[in-house]
């Protein structure tokens, strides 16, 4: 019943903790059982969908060493998934991307019957490993390679025909268009997911997925209220206590409130993201929503506001640089020499902001690396 579970009702549902608690009293009794690994494993996700992430890691990881001794493949599998994605949340990029490059070379020496056990988690595990690692990469500096990733995680998710990973996938997608600044594209993928969600009853993809879609239409068209009501419908969700990965719709969603001038619900929505990153250690977007804030306080203005946001920058290329996080780090790059230079500073601004861009290798058509391009052209 898992994955059934899983899907259609969420990690936090009384029949979703009803059944896996069972399951482990049953495991425990007979005291060799073979499902004891999946088990523990799907007990575990109930701390990262409570935005328990340090317990989360530790409950993954073990679970790692468990499969291991038992030599269940397929629960290996999941598990090393799993603790790459609360590895990447937690905003240690990294470590996130070796976890899910060993999680995939695992799936990858899987014979049929591993392949379709890996499903006990509740979706494909190659075609969710490629998502994960797609944000992964985005956040390491390697949109290019990102967006190649999502993409053969929904080839793949769309050959084999299994309905929920191709939700997964096409939410992971989304997301990786909307950091890319994409929303043409990410609207696409969440539409696509919204509609598979409705038309089987994933409850946590569809919301995820509406709010998603909801920004992008907002992008598109500045004129809807798509941004209103995609702001409830997000309340409203959080409100159920699902914490995992919110903080990636904290930053796009203030982000586009901030791109239409409304400012004081782009600073509530921000202080709820900084919030939660305290809260969960889900610091993935942690230097994002600093930028954003600081973006925020110098549309607002007033006294003092420059050194406030100078100071607000700086933390956030500070968090980016320690994360590795070439992505965030070029965003505030940016926008710290931009203030640097309505300063008066260009030399400063410049040297900020060059070696930060020559460090890039790909993903020159996006929009970051472009607007980073004409600022350094401009200071020259």
């Amino acid at each position: 019943m898992g994955p059934c579970l899983i899907a259609t009702q969420g990690l936090l549902s009384n029949a979703y903790a009803a059944t896996f608690t069972r399951a482990r009293e049953l495991c425990e009794r007979l005291g060799d059982a073979p499902e004891y690994p999946d088990v523990m494993y799907w007990l575990g996700l109930i701390h990262a969908i409570r935005g328990e992430l340090p317990e989360a890691l530790d409950a993954a990881m073990a679970v790692v060493g468990l499969a291991e001794v038992a030599g269940k493949r397929p629960a290996a599998v999941n598990a090393m998934r799993g603790s790459g994605a609360v590895l990447l949340f937690m905003g240690r990029f990294v470590e996130a991307q070796r976890m899910l490059e060993r999680s995939l070379a695992e799936f990858d020496m899987c014979d049929e019957a591993e392949s379709l056990a890996t499903r006990a988690a509740g979706q494909d595990a190659g075609v969710a490993g490629m998502a994960i690692m797609g944000w992964t990469l985005w956040a390491l500096g390697y949109p290019d390679t990102a967006r190649a990733r999502v993409s053969a995680a929904l080839q793949r998710a769309e050959a084999i025909g299994h309905p929920h990973s191709q939700a997964y996938a096409a939410y992971y997608a989304s997301i990786v268009h909307a950091l890319c600044c994409e929303p043409t594209i990410a609207h696409t993928h969440a539409g696509r997911c919204v509609a598979i969600s409705e038309g089987h009853g994933f409850g946590v993809w569809r919301n995820l997925s509406r709010a998603v879609r909801g920004i992008c239409a907002n992008q598109l068209d500045p004129s809807s209220d798509s941004l209103a009501t995609m702001s409830s419908e997000l309340v409203e969700f959080v409100g159920t206590a699902y914490q995992f990965g919110v903080t990636a719709l904290y930053a796009q969603l203030s982000q586009a409130l901030l791109a239409t001038q409304q400012l004081t619900p782009a600073l509530d929505i921000i202080s709820k993201g900084l919030a939660t990153a305290e809260r969960t250690s889900e610091r993935f977007f942690e230097a994002e929503l600093l930028r954003l804030k600081a973006r925020a306080l110098l549309t607002e203005g007033g006294p003092g506001v420059s050194t406030d946001a100078q100071k607000l920058l700086e933390e956030s290329l500070a968090v980016a640089q320690s994360q590795k996080a070439r992505s965030l780090e070029l965003r505030t790059a940016a926008d710290l020499a931009r203030l640097h230079r309505d300063q008066g500073r260009r030399a400063d601004a410049r040297d900020l902001l060059a070696p930060v861009y020559g460090w890039f290798t790909e993903g020159f058509d996006t929009q970051d690396l472009k607007e980073a391009k004409r600022l350094l052209d401009e200071l020259t």
